[in-house]
Parts: C-alpha cells; structure tokens; sequence
C-alpha cells in the first residue's frame, strides 16, 4: 500500500497548490477592475468582488466588471480543495481519513454556493443570499476546522510535527479571525482584512501541506511501521 500513497502523495499536492494559484490570481485581477470606487482589501469583503450587480450592499459600493473571473475561482478553488482533500485522506487512516474526506468535501461545497450564489442586494432581495451566507460559513470553518484537526493529529509524530504545529497555528488564527468578524460587524473596524484573515489561512495551509506533501512524496514508511500506514501526511 504504501507505492500507492506515494503515489497519492504528489496528486494531492498539486491540488493544493492550483487551487490557492488560481484563487489569488482571480481575485487579483477581479480587485484591479474596480476603477470607481477602486477595490478596498481592508474594507471589502472577498465575495465583493462576486457580485453580479452594482450597489450598495451591507454599507460597501459594489462594483465587480469582472465577478465571473471571481466566481470562476471561488468554484475552482473549491473543486481542487475536495480533490485535494480526498487524495490526502487516502493517506491517512482511522478516523482522520474519514473526517478528511468528509470536511474536505463539505468545504468544497461551501466555496461552490459562494461562487454561484453571490452577496448583493440583488441576492438579498431575490431570496438566494442565505445560500451565499452558508456557502462562506461552510467553506471558512471547513477549511479551518480541518486544519486545526489535521494539525492535531500530525503534531504526535516527529516526520509531521513541523506541518502539524503550523496547521495548528493557521487554523486557530482562522477561527478566532471569523469569531472576530461576527462579533465586531458594524464597529468601523476594517472588516475585509479581518475575513481575509479566516480565508487566507486556508490558503497558506493548503500550501503549506503541497509543501510537506511533497517533501515526503517517494519517502519510505517509517521503520517498524506497517505497509500504507501513515504517520500523517
């Protein structure tokens, strides 16, 4: 079993990668087509630059020309996630393995309703941004959640203690970066830095383990240990 991990290995990596590429990218270029109001990272909200329609929403000016480049990342970028997350959980055993593929699925779910239904006026009218809402909610405590868990669970071996501990910085920071943004909504504070403090963790973890996914990819099980057992990544 283990040729078979290592072989999942490399997979699993290269999704992890692709998918934070292609979601940077696209907010990038969808943040430089704002031209009046220019786009805000401190005071607008990721999923600003989704919205199909122009206004006023929530207090922040909207104004997307391009929130089918977003849209199209958030979707991607939530495709590779659970492809990502499937492939490591076949790495994993026990109940990692099983809460892996189920988190790993689950947040790949939420990034798709946040790129398919989008956080506008219009939505709030329209009836479709409770979907928007629980798209972000499932994809930012998924994404988190399963590195905090993931971090707990590498930090007791010594091969993935280093992965593990950063995990476990990441998806904490995460959380309490969430827990921030609801609690201060409406207080003047830059929100659009604090979500991307929930949201960019995701995205340096999912590096972050491309990176030891990799580093260990043809890597022989540890001694002692049985064929396909794995100590974590």
């Amino acid at each position: 079993m283990e040729h078979i991990v290592n072989k999942l290995r490399p997979l699993a990596a290269a999704a992890f990668l692709l998918g934070p590429v292609i979601y940077l990218a696209a907010e990038a270029i969808a943040a430089a087509a704002w031209k009046s109001p220019s786009y805000s990272y401190a005071d607008n909200w990721i999923s600003d630059l989704g919205s199909a329609t122009a206004g006023v929403f929530q207090g922040r000016q909207l104004d997307s020309p391009l929130h089918a480049i977003m849209n199209t990342g958030f979707i991607v970028q939530g495709i590779l996630f659970g492809i990502a997350t499937v492939l490591l959980s076949r790495t994993l055993n026990g109940r990692p393995r099983t809460f892996t593929a189920v988190t790993g699925t689950v947040t790949m779910i939420g990034y798709i309703l946040v790129g398919t239904f989008h956080g506008s006026l219009q939505a709030q009218q329209n009836g479709t941004l409770p979907l928007h809402f629980t798209g972000a909610t499932l994809a930012i405590l998924g994404g988190n959640v399963l590195a905090l868990v993931l971090g707990l669970h590498w930090r007791k071996t010594s091969p993935t203690r280093l992965i593990g501990l950063v995990s476990i910085v990441l998806g904490t920071f995460g959380l309490a970066s969430v827990t921030a943004l609801f609690l201060t909504f409406n207080a003047g504070l830059p929100s659009g830095a604090i979500e991307r403090g929930s949201v960019y963790t995701i995205v340096i973890w999912q590096l972050a383990v491309a990176a030891a996914l990799l580093r260990r990819a043809g890597s022989p099980a540890p001694h002692g240990a049985p064929a396909g057992a794995s100590t974590g990544t």
